[in-house]
């Protein structure tokens, strides 16, 4: 067979399996070809029609008007609804095609559908889209309520610019830093992340770095054998690596973490193995690392207090949040959010009046998000009825900015000199962690061992609040 009488056979055959119509024509209106679907619509078979004009089909009654001779008519491309024998409506186009000169029709192909299988399938193809839609809601629900259970309450444009990232990003088996100013909710954005990923059904595990001594920290992280130093269990022990296998291992304040260390973890992150404290065998674990930071880590990687390769590997995809001054659309749902938890503790039904709202809207926030849980929880505790005044969150407010113009010491009365100096001793040390917000910037500022100041804070159990960001 030739390539052109296999190209007919093949086009033929294509055109008589569709199951739209095909009417084709001369110049005159002579019926060329028509498919099974064209003749089964006009009642006729194919050798019935081929050969007579597409005139006398409409003078028989076969079709209300024939869209061939509008087109011959008109001399353009015609789209209009014919009604055939049967009765049904047909939505038919016929389309001109013209000689070299463009002057005379030497063809006109028509195709046409019946309107009812038309509107039938619009509706289908409506009720899917409903379907669709109905879908995405459900989703979008399901999803709200997991940043509420975690506590990523948000309103502002800022934060649905992060809620969007951590939706996106969570799936991905990538390392994620967030960033971003003591207080503004770093920790809550990574259990969302883990809480959206394939792995929120296994471990999350959180090490601040900023709170373990120097020579525990390495032991902590990566596990020890039996014997691998002094005060080491007898049988050893798992490091928070492994306990995070298959889940997520949360380093907050990854910028204390130390230097020599920093190598380590690099090495873990791009081959998932490591070996414990005083081990030799590889161990390699399936853990996803999220880091989490208060300080500017490219300013630590210029001055040399962090390694710049293990930032990059950290930094695939960063997260930043702003703080609460800057994304002030929040602070309303934050406080709504705050209140009907503590209503709900305390099985109260106290809310806060407008006045009292805009104070608090127009406060700066240095603490963010932080401080405005630990006021409202106050205002909460102060107020006499079930309303918040703007008078008490004034007096807190005005207390809040007094104490911390305070001076660091406050003796009272007599005492023992030794007393008055761990008295002083812990309100420098508390003082130094609240302001920089981490154990190793605190130790530097009173200049003293980091070990010291974990010790003091644990020695007057102040460490309860220095895990949160």
């Amino acid at each position: 067979m030739s390539k052109q009488k296999y190209q007919e056979q093949f086009y033929k055959t294509m055109v008589e399996h569709l199951g739209e119509e095909i009417f084709v024509s001369d110049g005159k209106g002579n019926i060329l070809f028509l498919n099974p679907a064209s003749a089964k619509t006009i009642g006729l078979s194919v050798d019935q029609i081929i050969g007579k004009n597409a005139q006398e089909l409409e003078d028989n009654g076969y079709f209300s008007k024939s869209c061939t001779m509008e087109v011959l008519r008109q001399k353009k491309t015609v789209n209009m609804l014919q009604k055939v024998r049967d009765g049904r409506v047909l939505l038919a186009t016929g389309v001109p095609i013209f000689d070299a000169d463009m002057e005379n029709i030497d063809m006109v192909i028509c195709t046409s559908k019946d309107v009812e299988e038309v509107n039938l399938l619009l509706a289908k193809v409506e009720l899917q889209g409903k379907d669709l839609e109905l879908k995405e809601a459900q989703i979008e629900h399901l999803q709200e309520s997991i940043f509420l259970e975690e506590g990523f309450v948000y309103s502002d444009p800022l934060m649905r610019t992060v809620r969007d990232a951590v939706v996106k990003i969570a799936p991905l088996e990538v390392t994620v830093l967030v960033e971003g100013e003591t207080g503004v909710g770093k920790e809550v954005v990574v259990k969302t992340l883990h809480r959206f990923s394939s792995r929120k059904d296994k471990a999350f595990v959180k090490i601040n770095c900023g709170i373990i001594p120097e020579n525990l920290i390495e032991a902590e992280l990566f596990g020890y054998e039996p014997g691998a130093f002094t005060s080491a269990k007898k049988e050893g022990k798992k490091g928070l690596v492994e306990i995070a296998d298959g889940g997520t291992l949360f380093l907050d304040e990854i910028g204390e973490l130390p230097l020599n260390l920093q190598v380590k973890l690099l090495d873990f992150i791009q081959d998932g193995a490591f070996q414990r404290v005083g081990g030799t065998k590889n161990l390699k674990v399936d853990t996803r690392i999220i880091a989490a930071t208060n300080t500017n880590l490219k300013e630590m990687c210029e001055k040399g207090y962090f390694r710049q390769d293990l930032y990059f590997r950290l930094n695939v995809i960063p997260i930043k949040i702003p703080p609460l001054r800057e994304r002030r659309g929040d602070i309303e749902a934050l406080i709504k959010y705050f209140i009907s938890k503590l209503n709900k503790k305390y099985s109260a039904n106290t809310k806060i009046d407008a006045n009292a709202l805009k104070v608090l809207e127009q406060y700066n926030w240095p603490g963010n998000t932080r401080e405005l849980m630990h006021i409202v929880e106050r205002a909460f505790i102060l107020t006499d009825g079930d309303v918040i005044t703007e008078k008490t969150i004034k007096i807190i407010l005005n207390n809040e900015h007094t104490s911390k113009n305070e001076p660091v010491i406050i003796v009272c009365e007599l005492m023992p000199l030794k007393e008055a100096k761990k008295e002083v001793e812990r309100q420098l040390v508390f003082r130094a962690y609240e302001t920089v917000g981490s154990t190793y910037k605190a130790a530097r500022v009173l200049d003293i061992d980091q070990s010291t100041v974990v010790k003091i804070l644990k020695k007057h159990r102040l460490n309860e609040n220095i895990h949160h960001k």
